[in-house]
């Protein structure tokens, strides 16, 4: 992270043209144990839709999800759906606006006035607020907060007691450090302050996320996707796509 910072620091421009994979990088080489940001970010999002439909009730079991994808070719960060046929007599825009509707965490990312909000599904990417292997969410119920952060405490402590010896000063060295980083981690995202890193991660967000739902019609046998982009309205570009084509395109990295 230092030499990540000293780039920062003499480059005024740095803010608005680094990208995701060159923080990985550099990351990669100054830290021994680092988290990669794109990998981090890509599993959070796709566990994020997963349990978002496990939690749903029977009606919805067979309800197609989105799925999340990072293309280091294009530099974007893709949400999509695979799959969903088109019903006649309803233009395809249409169509797309309708299937978009279902989701109204994502509809809201369309809107210009909404698409500022951070998204859930997104967190995974701002990895100053990981707590080993998952995001930290906080209340704002100091009870609840407190709570919190004891049982992931007591969770360090089963998960890595083989890091624990006979020499208890030495375990409650360890111990208080890794509460002083969770409390550091609740004091930020309390007070919603952002890091350098954060401010880079969001700015990079903002110009990545896609947004794709591929539809099927079966009358026309033909093949198209709806895109969308954080920001840009509701209505949809269209173009014909099939997926091996959109997949192919992302795996000549």
């Amino acid at each position: 992270m230092r030499i990540l910072l000293l780039l920062l620091f003499y480059s005024s421009q740095s803010l608005s043209v680094i990208t995701l994979e060159e923080i990985d990088y550099f990351n990669s080489i100054s830290e021994k144990n680092y988290i990669s940001i794109i990998s981090s970010g890509t599993e959070f999002c796709n566990n994020y839709f997963s349990n978002k439909i496990g939690a749903s009730n029977l009606e919805n079991k067979f309800k197609n999800i989105f799925l999340c994808k990072f293309s280091k070719k294009r530099n974007r960060f893709y949400i999509y759906m695979l799959s969903v046929d088109k019903k006649e007599n309803i233009p395809l825009r249409e169509f797309c606006k309708q299937v978009l509707e279902e989701w109204p965490l994502i509809l809201d990312h369309m809107d210009e006035k909404l698409s500022y909000q951070n998204k859930d599904y997104l967190q995974g990417f701002y990895i100053e607020n990981f707590f080993f292997d998952k995001v930290i969410s906080f209340s704002n119920n100091f009870v609840n907060d407190q709570q919190i952060i004891r049982n992931e405490i007591d969770n360090f402590i089963i998960n890595n007691r083989d890091f624990f010896s006979e020499n208890n000063e030495l375990n409650n060295q360890l111990i208080k450090q890794q509460q002083n980083k969770i409390r550091k981690i609740y004091k930020k995202i309390i007070s919603k302050s952002f890091s350098d890193l954060d401010l880079i991660i969001n700015n990079q967000l903002k110009n990545i996320v896609r947004y794709k739902i591929f539809i099927n019609d079966i009358k026309h046998f033909q093949t198209y996707s709806c895109n969308w982009k954080p920001g840009k309205g509701f209505v949809p570009y269209i173009k014909r796509e099939k997926f091996s084509e959109f997949e192919n395109s992302w795996r000549k990295n």
